[in-house]
């Protein structure tokens, strides 16, 4: 009896784990390709990246990362049983095949597949709601409907980016609703489908992380948080639509309030216990980061006054964005979560840990040092580029070796 609970439990974890390679391994896959991208192609005049490699990153690696988890995040969130994993990897075929399409089409100025490549990625976002409102109805553990709600609001802010984007890839530069589009687009995308996500997933994930308790106000603070990161998302849109500076620098500060308040009781949790590892440090400065970015955010759109100037300030400091703000987060969070979903119990979850955390101590600084040289002058902004290559590039290597080794310990099995 007892041998064959053990080979059930064996079972569970390398389908688990079968599934986790597959999906991450397309996210370590765009990670490569936004690398290779930054590297040999040639950004804006005003020293932004390319737009392949923006969209490599944040349709790529950011949105696939956010499908593969979020899903992993519910399902434990609600004590929901693991869903059909052919159909995962199905879902997540056709959002590849849309994401593909889109990098290709726009590229190339092919207006019908953009339309066609952008309908699928809707497509598979809100069948991802539709599961994700199913799993809340049948779950009889609602504690953490309010966190959940972050991931059902990002699913719709991402809706309105893709309608957005398709309308924008069909306007030429000179359009006078172009800039306009394209900001709204820029907002809906980074402050309500990564942010909103990021923020809520921080809400659990955090003390887990730190190896400690959620504090006990974090739902309730949560809960109200939400509703204004949500009307400051929807008040950049409107305000970047419009053309009206005002409204959306004051959305940008309701929307900075509201990451205060959300993430509130996980600050406090560092008076418990202080970040101590690569993936606890990355967030935290990930997180920081953000915080930065929306106060530059608002005094750039105070400063620029008109939609062309904010969004071409905004492009300017894209490669900011990722280095002070979504790389830490994303990278810490695969940092910590790797281990555990590819590993294949407490040894095998050490051993990869301590793969993915090599030179950790020295490593958590590349990114903050890579946006402190971007914030110098011109001349020093390809030497902040060159550490954020290596940053990424380091822990590219160490994420390959620990799935190479996880698989070692599928066969060991």
């Amino acid at each position: 009896m007892g041998n064959a609970d053990e080979q059930k439990k064996n079972t569970l974890l390398l389908g688990r784990a079968d599934w986790h390679l597959r999906a991450n391994a397309l996210v370590i896959l765009y990670l490569v390709a936004a690398l290779i991208s930054g590297v040999i192609q040639k950004g804006g005049e005003g020293g932004e990246p390319a737009w392949l490699t923006v969209h490599l990153l944040l349709l790529g690696a950011v949105t696939n990362a956010i499908v593969t988890w979020s899903d992993h995040f519910v399902s434990a969130l609600l004590w929901a049983r693991s869903r059909n994993r052919k159909r995962q990897m199905t879902i997540i075929s056709v959002l590849n095949i849309g994401i593909i399409g889109v990098l290709f089409s726009v590229s190339l100025h092919i207006q019908w597949l953009v339309v066609t490549s952008a309908s699928l990625i809707g497509g598979v976002i809100a069948y991802y709601l539709r599961g994700m409102t199913s799993l809340i109805k049948k779950s009889l553990n609602k504690r953490f409907k309010g966190v959940i709600a972050f991931y059902q609001f990002a699913g719709l802010m991402i809706l309105v980016g893709i309608v957005l984007g398709v309308i924008d890839a069909s306007r030429s530069d000179e359009d006078y609703w172009q800039a306009r589009i394209a900001l709204a687009h820029l907002h809906a995308n980074l402050l309500g489908w990564v942010g909103l996500t990021i923020i809520g997933t921080l809400v659990t994930l955090w003390p887990t992380v730190l190896r400690t308790q959620m504090h006990g106000k974090a739902i309730r603070w949560a809960i109200f948080g939400l509703k204004i990161l949500v009307m400051g998302t929807m008040g950049t849109i409107i305000g970047s639509l419009s053309d009206t500076p005002l409204v959306t620098a004051l959305s940008i500060a309701v929307y900075c309030a509201g990451v205060v308040i959300t993430l509130t009781p996980a600050a406090i949790l560092i008076r418990r216990r202080t970040p101590d590892r690569s993936s606890s440090w990355m967030m935290f400065t990930g997180t920081i980061g953000l915080v930065l970015l929306l106060v530059g955010d608002f005094v750039l759109v105070l400063q620029d006054r008109t939609s062309e100037k904010i969004l071409a300030s905004i492009e300017s400091h894209l490669l900011l964005i990722f280095t002070l703000w979504l790389l830490p987060i994303l990278l810490g969070s695969l940092t910590y979560l790797l281990p555990v979903v590819l590993g294949r119990g407490p040894t095998s979850n050490r051993k990869l840990e301590s793969v993915l955390n090599f030179g950790w101590q020295w490593r958590i600084a590349l990114f903050p040092l890579s946006s402190l040289f971007q914030i110098l002058p011109d001349e020093f902004h390809m030497v902040g580029r060159l550490i954020a290559v290596v940053a990424v590039g380091l822990f590219l290597v160490l994420a390959m070796d620990a799935m190479r080794k996880s698989r070692t310990f599928t066969a060991s099995l």
